[in-house]
């Protein structure tokens, strides 16, 4: 098999393999809420870490808060919480969904 051929083979594994892991977590989405009444990062950021968290980084996405950092059992973690509760709606590790709140 020459180099390229390989090439070829692990790129293409990597095309069927990329949307699995991407529906493991994806990109949550928060039921629709008026944005005058989310929380401020600063205050999911003091709950979390209340909680055990070591909160890295925190951006808007889909409508929730997307929390990256370690959790309370020391796991490098993203998770999606909701803007207004802070309750936790999805945590993942590595494309391993680790929690998915009830609908």
């Amino acid at each position: 098999m020459t180099p390229r051929m390989t090439r070829a083979m692990i790129a293409a594994a990597l095309l069927v393999m990329a949307p699995t892991v991407a529906a493991a977590t994806g990109t949550y989405r928060c039921e629709p809420t008026d944005e005058n009444s989310w929380m401020t990062k600063s205050e999911l950021t003091a709950i979390l870490e209340e909680d055990g968290w070591n909160v890295r980084f925190i951006k808007e996405d889909g409508g929730c808060w997307e929390v990256y950092g370690t959790d309370s059992e020391n796991r490098r973690v993203e998770g999606y919480f909701h803007p207004v509760t802070g309750a936790a709606q999805l945590i993942s590790q590595r494309g391993k969904v680790l929690f998915r709140a009830e609908d």
